[in-house]
């Protein structure tokens, strides 16, 4: 998994800086699309080409004509609004070499939203007690440890670097495997040995120092968990987060076990189908890319952010929702803007499937957005535009979205 969200931001909102994306539509025709029902029907039926945006008479296509323009054979979306799921369901095909259709818990491999999900599951831990963010993350490790040298002699690593992606480990992604292929454990993911496909994981600068992304770092946390629980991470994840919330359809198990169900496949650029035989890919780094969920799962999970005090206290979600210092991140999820703009976001680009999630916690909405294909990324960008302009979100796409500029040392 190769997660180029914010690289892929950045550029869009340079490309399109010109285009005025906040511009709701027309007076009566949001007039018109008074209640629930019809905004609905005006979003999947009002989605403008990016290209197009410039245009305010430009034509508009349904979800699914989007779908083809980007051979992007199924997606799944879920709408909160005003704390409340108003619209979860399913558009398109499993796979293009079958009929089944894409429904509101077909799963997804969700690429980085997983660290989200991570990060909860970790605050979760840090609210019952059993961990806390600032202490030494050696003191929890038992199976692997963070080596010594030159950049842990001041500072130690902890969740909170961990959490933030300041914690100087490297490995920004990781190569997806194909059906057949072996899979890493934790430990040979950190120290790069085969099966896993990269160099090992290791310390770039101190910690706290400035923020580098890392699926590395995130599978350090990963291992925390599983050390100190003694469990297998998805155990975990289901007893603290899965179950609690009623996410019935998520997992963390990779391979993902076909009687699992009600599985989008894995598509390509052009809509053919890969991972063959099987259909879809495996994410061993399981907190850093390896979540397999449904809009309707990810809806309860956002929409529990937003406003479940039970689920996460109002420390903890201060915690997920404030700013590490020189970051872009909370604990977990990419910030933007404050108070009544406040806006939380992840982006995951596994090789063929890419998704979205995002809430505005002052107003109660969000989004979640799950493709099927490799060029799912633009058009979740022109999905995400129109459900703004249906349901009148003050927060526009993207350009609150934009990553912020820190001084911090080269």
């Amino acid at each position: 998994m190769m997660n180029i969200i914010g690289n892929s931001l950045k550029s869009l909102i340079c490309a399109l800086a010109a285009l005025s994306f906040s511009a709701p539509l027309q007076a009566d025709s949001l007039k018109s699309a008074a209640t629930p029902d019809a905004r609905i029907t005006m979003f999947e039926q009002s989605v403008r080409s990016l290209k197009d945006r410039k245009d305010p008479n430009a034509q508009r296509w349904s979800i699914e004509d989007r779908m083809k323009a980007y051979n992007v054979p199924g997606t799944s979306i879920a709408i909160i609004q005003n704390g409340k799921i108003i619209h979860a369901k399913g558009y398109g095909l499993q796979s293009n070499n079958a009929s089944t259709p894409v429904d509101r818990q077909t799963v997804f491999s969700a690429g980085s939203v997983s660290k989200v999900v991570n990060a909860a599951l970790i605050l979760r831990l840090v609210q019952e007690g059993i961990l806390n963010l600032d202490q030494d993350v050696n003191s929890y490790l038992k199976s692997w440890k963070v080596p010594d040298g030159e950049y842990t002699r001041s500072k130690k690593v902890t969740l909170r670097h961990l959490l933030s992606h300041t914690s100087g480990f490297s490995q920004h992604g990781f190569p997806d495997f194909k059906p057949g292929e072996k899979l890493p454990t934790s430990i040979q993911t950190l120290n790069g040995i085969g099966p896993a496909k990269h160099r090992a994981v290791k310390l770039m600068f101190e910690p706290g120092q400035k923020m580098d992304y890392s699926g590395g770092g995130i599978t350090v946390a990963q291992l925390v968990v599983e050390d100190v629980m003694g469990q297998h991470y998805n155990e975990v994840a289901k007893k603290y987060l899965f179950e609690p919330l009623g996410m019935k359809r998520s997992t963390f198990v990779n391979p993902l076990p076909e009687t699992h169900g009600n599985i989008a496949r894995s598509h390509n650029k052009k809509g053919k189908a890969r991972a063959l035989p099987r259909g879809y890919e495996s994410m061993p780094e399981m907190a850093a890319s390896g979540l397999w969920t449904s809009a309707e799962d990810m809806a309860l999970f956002v929409q529990a952010v937003l406003i479940n005090e039970t689920f996460l206290s109002p420390e903890m979600r201060g915690e997920m929702l404030s700013r590490a210092p020189l970051s872009w991140h909370g604990m977990g999820p990419r910030l933007n803007g404050a108070e009544e703009t406040l806006v939380f976001h992840h982006g995951g680009a596994n090789d063929n499937y890419k998704s979205w999630i995002e809430g505005h916690p002052a107003h109660g909405n969000g989004i979640v957005i799950l493709t099927n294909g490799e060029a799912g990324r633009e058009l979740g960008y022109e999905i995400r535009i129109a459900a703004g302009e249906a349901f009148g979100w003050s927060i526009s796409f993207p350009e609150d979205f934009s990553t912020p500029k820190f001084d911090t040392p080269k």
